[in-house]
């Protein structure tokens, strides 16, 4: 638990939600959900910012949720360097591997991939941690995003062990224990329902 910060105030999805910029849907949600899930100084999967920088967060913020006035001790934390956690080495490489694959270069894909690359630090299937309903909600988002990305996911391998293989065919790492998914013992682990 990260104790630098006193007395952090608690910011939920319900309270985005309230000050959000328009009716409930699935972006704002997923943002809601992460942010707050993500941006907690005290939460074990604590990625300041999203990992944006701090100003491009506010920006953030102000898109989607204009009406929420953040406690400064919340925004305080929001300048930590993401990068700088051990616990989020892969965090740098797996957001190029989104942003590699995005439909676009501009601030609402880029905020994305942080969006994603975030929920991933967590250790719920990748639809729970984006605050989603289902995984066939993720695959559509994804697929609307980084369609190339998700279009790779011929196997309908659950979502972060496929990013983290993409991630070691990028760096020409097996880290695959058999010489195909079908005659793996660890099977179910990639593959199969994400109730």
């Amino acid at each position: 638990m990260n104790t630098s910060f006193a007395d952090p105030v608690i910011v939920d999805a319900s309270q985005l939600w309230r000050y959000s910029a328009s009716d409930e849907n699935v972006l704002t949600n997923a943002f809601a959900h992460v942010i707050a899930v993500h941006c907690d100084p005290d939460s074990n999967v604590f990625v300041p910012a999203l990992g944006l920088d701090y100003h491009s967060f506010l920006k953030l913020l102000q898109a989607y949720f204009p009406l929420f006035i953040a406690p400064s001790d919340w925004l305080l934390a929001q300048k930590s360097d993401a990068a700088a956690s051990t616990a989020m080495s892969e965090f740098p490489d797996l957001l190029q591997l989104l942003l590699d694959c995005s439909t676009g270069a501009d601030e609402h894909h880029r905020r994305m991939a942080h969006l994603i690359a975030s929920a991933c630090m967590s250790s719920n299937h990748l639809w729970q941690d984006v605050g989603l309903p289902d995984r066939k909600a993720l695959s559509s988002l994804l697929s609307d995003h980084f369609p190339a990305l998700a279009a790779r996911n011929t196997g309908n391998m659950k979502w972060k062990k496929f990013f983290y293989k993409q991630l070691c065919d990028r760096e020409g790492v097996n880290a695959c224990k058999a010489p195909s998914c079908a005659a793996c013992d660890d099977y179910s682990k990639c593959f199969g329902a994400e109730e």
